[in-house]
């Protein structure tokens, strides 16, 4: 599970879409055994060298970065991932699932060196726009500071997406909305969404579940238009995303709404446990890192 925000419930959403990870026979994997701590795995659990895997994320525009949300260990590693794909000849910028696009010239400051982390904490709002504890985060944000790394603030405000789960996507639109229309969920994710609506003890009155699955598409879709932004106003870039893992797995959250905006070139790098139960689900992602 992961949070979205604190007005949409709980979430497991999860699907493929395209990739440049290379060959994925996904069916034919077999049970993989538990990641050791710091290793790598490639999308079928078989264990790869990190040059491998970032060989092939090399040759995407995008890479999403999952986590569990406020996991130090998982935001520890992706900041050895963002500082080992800025070492490659393309620079990268930053993309964070944790704020809204106003947040965004606080982050410029804070990554000039004009604005320090208090400032830019209590300028975004973070307790309210996030509020998981930062301490976890710092190191990331650090190492984009140290770095000269753009950080970028992927999502909209919380209330244009709580008018979708209350009212649907063209009712919260009708006076303006700061995203596109999302593309519709595949089946699977559409499923695994109506399944986490009803865990919640929510009734499953059809309209609900409609409006809840367009409030997660919505929330897919303003980060992928933030990406996808900030790949044509850059040529060149790589953008290296941070955000719960269900918005990565299979593909069916961001990196779907991207290929909907004709970015095709996304590579998933997903968390896993490395002691039991540890599964790792084949074609989940197109690399693994055992993390905890």
């Amino acid at each position: 599970m992961w949070r979205i925000a604190a007005f949409v419930y709980a979430l497991a959403g999860l699907a493929l879409t395209v990739w440049v990870g290379a060959e994925r026979p996904w069916a034919r994997a077999s049970e993989p055994a538990c990641l050791a701590a710091g290793a790598w795995a490639d999308g079928n659990g078989r264990a790869v060298s990190a040059e491998l895997v970032f060989e092939k994320a090399a040759r995407a525009d995008v890479v999403l970065v999952g986590e569990r949300h406020g996991e130090a260990a998982h935001h520890a590693w992706q900041s050895e991932v963002l500082s080992a794909l800025a070492a490659l000849e393309r620079p990268v910028a930053l993309g964070i699932e944790y704020l809204p696009r106003g947040a965004q010239l606080l982050l410029h400051a804070y990554v000039a060196g004009h604005l320090d982390e208090a400032g830019m904490l209590a300028g975004a709002d973070w307790d309210s726009a996030w509020g998981y504890d930062f301490d976890a985060y710092r190191g990331l944000f650090e190492t984009a500071r140290a770095r000269h790394i753009p950080i970028l603030a992927l999502n909209v405000e919380r209330s244009f997406v709580r008018q979708v789960a209350r009212f649907g996507f063209e009712a919260a639109a009708a006076q303006g909305a700061p995203i596109g229309r999302p593309a519709p969920a595949s089946p699977a994710y559409a499923a695994e969404l109506k399944e986490s609506f009803e865990s919640h003890g929510k009734a499953a009155d059809p309209d609900a579940v409609s409006r809840f699955i367009e409030a997660q598409t919505s929330w897919d879709r303003a980060m992928a238009e933030t990406i996808a932004q900030a790949l044509s106003a850059r040529p060149g870039v790589r953008i290296v995303a941070t955000m719960g893992a269900g918005h990565v797995a299979f593909g069916h959250g961001v990196a779907h709404q991207l290929f909907d905006l004709g970015e095709p070139a996304v590579f998933l790098m997903l968390p896993a446990a490395t002691r039991p139960p540890c599964p790792i689900t084949p074609g989940a992602a197109d690399a693994f890192y055992g993390a905890l």
